[in-house]
């Protein structure tokens, strides 16, 4: 795990040496959510739990945006923290209004009783911005895919609603 945080350092570092940066292209912001979870199996059950992601990202193009984000999540007991870059596009559907499809994969550790790590791939597919001013914005996203292995050969396919909400501040 401390190769794979020096890798993301060192490649932000790069970056920012290597790009003229301009201001409102850089970000750094957070989301938070809920999670709810509806298992139907032996009489079903039902568990909810909260979502926290600070997130730090810079705009390498017009209309697309690479960041990195880093979350802590808890839901029926099973804390799940996770390290993944992302990417996302930009559309704008009206003034300061923006349709924000993301893609994102990283590091998974998973701790329910013992801990497991793994890789995980997710798409933010109903995510919008709303950026009222040049340096803030505020960020929704209704429901997302997220497909998870792990190191004890457990595998987990995620379509549902998740919302989350967040606010950014561009320098």
């Amino acid at each position: 795990m401390k190769r794979f945080i020096i890798a993301v350092f060192a490649l932000l570092m790069s970056y920012s040496a290597v790009s003229a940066q301009q201001k409102g292209d850089i970000y750094f912001g957070g989301m938070a959510g809920v999670t709810i979870q509806a298992v139907s199996s032996n009489g079903g059950s039902t568990s909810a739990g909260f979502v926290i992601q600070p997130e730090f990202g810079a705009f390498v193009a017009d209309k697309c945006k690479l960041g990195i984000s880093v979350g802590y999540a808890l839901s029926g007991g099973i804390h799940t923290f996770t390290a993944a870059p992302n990417f996302s596009y930009y559309v704008r559907l009206c003034e300061g209004l923006y349709y924000t499809p993301t893609i994102e994969a990283g590091f998974v550790m998973v701790a329910s009783g013992g801990k497991s790590a793994g890789i995980g791939v997710g798409a933010q597919l109903f995510s919008m911005e709303f950026r009222p001013t040049k340096r803030f914005g505020f960020t929704a996203n209704l429901a997302s895919i997220n497909f998870v292995a792990m190191s004890t050969a457990a595998f987990s396919f995620d379509l549902g609603v998740n919302p989350t909400v967040g606010v950014r501040y561009y320098f």
